[in-house]
């Protein structure tokens, strides 16, 4: 009987991953770039039911101008981080807030501009935007997958923190960058498709009853 209880709450639990995320809002988004981007970072906070689906999984929905970041190209063929540098976004949540997870969709299958690695340095409200980076020292760093439509979503170590700055370290480019070699041609701009932050839930009754078992079940196997 206990063993069918147990595995029943798991059962729940798991079923419980399916349910849309709440995000929080993000009241601004500023680009390092912002003078030479050929599409804007404000495509990237168009939310819940414009940018992306509301309904969990949460897929993009619009793409090219209209839900894309991209910066101005380098040259063709020719590698943005390489020559240019390394863009950031800062964005603006308005106030701290309690993060511990970062969404982002990605630009394009068509071609390398999409971001493959980024770090995130976090600023206080206290601190303002000069005190990114030192306000909060943590800086975690993370890999995509190449896709367009899917939401990656990323936890980290929580941080009670108004500014997120995420600096793109790599893009897709792979040499020569203009498709002759058989890769994926691109890599001259680097591109976002949307970035969101999930209200993380605070752990259920339901959750924490299987993890106060979780002794009981090592001294039972």
């Amino acid at each position: 009987m206990r063993t069918f209880l147990i595995a029943m709450c798991v059962t729940v639990t798991i079923a419980g991953a399916a349910v849309a995320a709440d995000f929080h809002p993000i009241a601004s988004v500023t680009s390092s770039t912002a003078d030479t981007d050929l599409w804007p970072a404000s495509n990237l906070i168009q939310g819940p039911g414009v940018g992306i689906d509301a309904a969990a999984p949460h897929d993009k929905l619009l793409g090219a101008a209209d839900g894309n970041w991209v910066t101005d190209a380098c040259g063709f063929p020719c590698d943005y981080i390489e020559t240019t540098g390394t863009p950031s976004l800062t964005f603006d949540l308005g106030a701290d807030t309690d993060l511990g997870e970062i969404s982002v969709w990605g630009y394009a299958l068509t071609n390398s501009n999409g971001v493959k690695e980024f770090n995130l340095t976090f600023g206080t409200d206290a601190g303002g935007v000069a005190g990114i980076g030192s306000s909060i020292a943590y800086n975690p760093s993370f890999a995509m997958e190449l896709d367009d439509i899917a939401r990656q979503s990323f936890p980290f170590d929580s941080v009670m923190a108004r500014y997120v700055t995420l600096t793109a370290t790599d893009n897709y480019f792979s040499p020569p960058g203009d498709g002759s070699a058989g890769e994926l041609a691109g890599g001259d701009r680097v591109g976002l498709g949307e970035v969101a932050f999930a209200v993380v839930p605070e752990p259920s009754s339901l959750s924490l009853l299987v993890i106060g078992m979780l002794p009981f079940l090592r001294r039972r196997s």
